[in-house]
Formats: structure tokens, sequence, C-alpha cells
């Protein structure tokens, strides 16, 4: 009995929060002029002030950009929406992929940057994780073709918090 009473009650100091519910509404246009609308919220964490942004896209369940970023408790709001909005700009204005004979492809500078996310729509995929790349969805079955016509050169693959900078 006392068990059921720990499992029922463990996380009742837990906050439910949805960025695409009730975050604040920002639009931008990347040097393409595409524009983009992205949900932005900041929030307490345990280890400090969290800024995220979603982006809000017409079909809800497909995947957009998102980007996030990690501040110390005493950073002001607008500063981290501030250098927040500076990384979705430098985000929406990279591409890495190119489309040609109508596959996605890497672009001329050779890297990829993306999210590893979960899947759960398996119609083109076998794999329960996908890449969002661009702002697209690309199965781990495209991302390995992808390299095929790299046969033969080095790479390296590197996996950064979502909050780092680089990202």
């Amino acid at each position: 009995m006392k068990k059921e009473f720990l499992d029922s009650n463990r996380y009742r100091d837990v906050i439910i929060h949805s960025t695409l519910d009730s975050g604040e509404d920002l639009l931008l246009n990347d040097k393409w002029k595409k524009k983009y609308h992205f949900k932005i919220a900041t929030l307490i964490v345990p280890t400090g002030l969290v800024a995220e942004a979603i982006e809000v896209k017409k079909n809800i369940s497909e995947e957009g950009y998102y980007f996030t970023m990690l501040f110390d408790f005493d950073t002001d709001t607008e500063e981290a929406k501030a250098q927040l909005r500076k990384k979705i700009k430098r985000g929406i204005n990279r591409r890495h992929l190119k489309k040609r004979e109508g596959k996605w492809k890497i672009s001329s500078k050779q890297i990829l940057r993306g999210r590893i996310i979960w899947n759960d729509d398996f119609e083109d995929t076998a794999y329960d994780r996908v890449f969002n790349i661009d702002g697209k969805i690309i199965t781990i079955e495209n991302f390995a073709q992808m390299f095929e016509e790299y046969e033969g050169w080095n790479f390296e693959l590197k996996i950064l918090d979502p909050t780092d900078e680089r990202t």
C-alpha cells in the first residue's frame, strides 16, 4: 500500500509546461525571405534559466526547428530571449542540405547540423529515431544514403547538448 502511495505522488512537484501552448509568438524571415513562426518561452529549471523556441508548423504533427539555451539564474529574461533570437537567426540562415535528383544531399560545405528526435511513423523507416536537419525530417536510411558519394572519405561526428552555443 505504501509503495502505491509513493508511486502516485512521485511527480507531485513536477511542472508541466508547453511552449507551443503558452509561449510568445516570434515571426522571423531567413535570408532567402522564407517566413518562420516560433513560440518562445523562458523557464526556471534546477540548473538556471532555459530559453526555448519551437517552430510552429501548419501540420501539427510535423517537427520543425527547435532551439534552446541555458543561462544563469540571475540572467534577465529579455536578454535570454535576445540571445535565443540570435541563435534562431543563425540557425535558420544556414543550409546543410541541397535537393538534387529528388533526394536530399549534403551541401558543398560538407557539414551537417541537426537534432536526433523520436519517431512514431514507421512508413519510411524501420527506426524509432530520425534526424531533423534544416527543419526537415531525414530518416536513418536517407541519412546513410547521403554518405554514399563520400565512400573512402574520413568524417567527424560530434554529439552536442541542445543548449550548446554551436547548435
